[in-house]
């Protein structure tokens, strides 16, 4: 019976410490980096298994360099996410995993990502090196500076298009590449707003302070008019409807001025995307939206 129960908690032991690593390198985070396969699927070669395979592994690869930037920006902000009312409850702020422990894990991760960097394009190697360099740099000093930290970390999801693109050997279109750049500093600016609105959160950010409501609420209506128009110029951009063959492709603007507007009522009216990552896992609606527009744009560019 001893035997059993120090089996037990030695189980519990493991699946908590696990937990708390998957809690660290921010797996659900990962999302994000399914941009990687969009230049693939927008450039019609998305169905060949060589390049499933390939961007299979690149964004392992990007995930667990991204996963990188967490830790680090973990461990020097550990001080400051115990004020938070919901980051206290991270690994490392929680004291679930020390700062041994983390540095461990870095070490892993970057044997990994090491590894791996021999078996892709070198262009994909460049620019997560540049990724990686310029968070590193966000994590320590240039997330103090307002506006220009909203910048790098929507630049972060253009890194993702560009990885992508060289993964498969793709040229992003220039208005695919401004969309994602606008859409995501869209989103970036709805977490800043949710967060100037949450007490508890204010004093934890220092750049906060540079912002006001009204100021991210009329940035996140020009910007997300930008976004709206940069996917309705992709649409109906002369390239894009003689590789395809079809001019129909801007039917399926309907759904992403619905997902945009969705989130935007979302923000001014409800104030729920505060976290991007878990408001995108728990809008069923959002998730049926995009849905939509995933089979619309496919049954365009691949059954027509």
């Amino acid at each position: 019976i001893i035997y059993i129960l120090k089996r037990n908690i030695a189980e519990i032991k493991f699946y908590k410490m696990l937990k708390h690593t998957i809690s660290l390198i921010r797996i659900k985070h990962w999302v994000k980096n399914a941009l990687i396969f969009l230049p693939a699927f927008f450039g019609g070669v998305i169905h060949e298994v060589k390049n499933i395979e390939l961007l299979f592994v690149t964004f392992l690869y990007f995930s667990l360099s991204a996963s990188l930037v967490y830790i680090v920006n973990d461990l020097i902000d550990i001080n400051k996410d115990k004020l938070h009312p919901q980051k206290k409850n991270r690994a490392l702020a929680s004291g679930a995993i020390s700062k041994k422990g983390a540095f461990i894990l870095m070490g892993v991760v970057l044997s990994i990502v090491c590894a791996a960097s021999f078996y892709l394009p070198i262009k994909v190697v460049y620019v997560t090196s540049i990724y990686l360099v310029l968070n590193l740099m966000y994590s320590l000093y240039l997330k103090t500076i307002p506006i220009l930290e909203l910048f790098i970390i929507a630049l972060g999801f253009v890194f993702r298009i560009l990885i992508g693109g060289f993964t498969v050997e793709v040229a992003p279109s220039k208005w695919i590449i401004m969309l994602t750049f606008f859409a995501a500093l869209y989103i970036i600016l709805s977490k800043r707003r949710g967060e100037i609105l949450n007490k508890e959160a204010l004093n934890t950010r220092k750049v906060l302070s540079a912002y006001t409501e009204a100021y991210l609420t009329h940035a996140m209506v020009i910007v997300l008019s930008v976004s709206i128009l940069s996917y309705i110029m992709y649409t109906v951009e002369p390239s894009v409807i003689k590789q395809f063959s079809t001019d129909k492709i801007y039917m399926t603007s309907i759904f992403v001025i619905l997902a945009l507007l969705r989130h935007l009522q979302q923000t001014l009216v409800y104030n729920n995307t505060e976290s991007p990552v878990k408001y995108l896992f728990k809008d069923k609606l959002m998730l049926v939206i995009i849905l939509m527009w995933f089979i619309n744009y496919y049954i365009l560019i691949y059954s027509i």
